[in-house]
């Protein structure tokens, strides 16, 4: 049984999603399949570089006490502190994009562009009406939703305006 290592909730999940027609499928999906793709999208996130520290440096056993990438300080201030509470937060922005990436991973896992150039595909011809060439490169981004790489964007230290 896979375990819910990731940002959001199931329950985040199904919340976010409501409604949207993009994610029909995806929702339709067991628990255990959506828990493997929000692993998979945390996973992803957490290998993007991102400025700042880890909120908790603490160190038990030579190891970090926090082990994904959120909550952070950036430029001295904590994202998205709980002064009620006392305790750091993940950014919401992060949770959308987690839900955005897993999304992106099921769905390339369909077909389509992201699987042609994971498999080395440059351009295709359908009958010599319709062709369609590929950015190089561009299957091999960390993130594979665009959704994700612009709600994170700020993290990452190149805003676009």
């Amino acid at each position: 049984m896979t375990t819910l290592d990731a940002y959001v909730t199931l329950a985040e999940l199904t919340t976010y999603f409501s409604g949207d027609d993009r994610a029909t499928a995806f929702l339709a999906l067991t628990d255990l399949q959506k828990t493997s793709y929000l692993n998979r999208a945390t996973k992803a996130i957490d290998s993007v570089p991102v400025r700042g520290t880890k909120y908790d440096l603490n160190i038990t056993d030579g190891a970090a006490d926090q082990a994904r990438a959120f909550p952070r300080i950036i430029d001295g201030e904590i994202l998205d502190y709980n002064s009620t509470t006392g305790t750091a937060l993940v950014p919401p922005d992060v949770k959308y994009a987690c839900m955005e990436e897993a999304l992106a991973i099921q769905q390339s896992e369909i077909g389509g562009r992201k699987q042609l150039q994971d498999q080395g595909v440059q351009s295709f011809t359908i009958g010599g009406k319709l062709s369609e060439t590929f950015i190089q490169g561009a299957g091999n981004r960390c993130l594979q939703s665009a959704t994700s790489r612009q709600l994170l964007r700020k993290y990452m230290g190149t805003i676009v305006r």
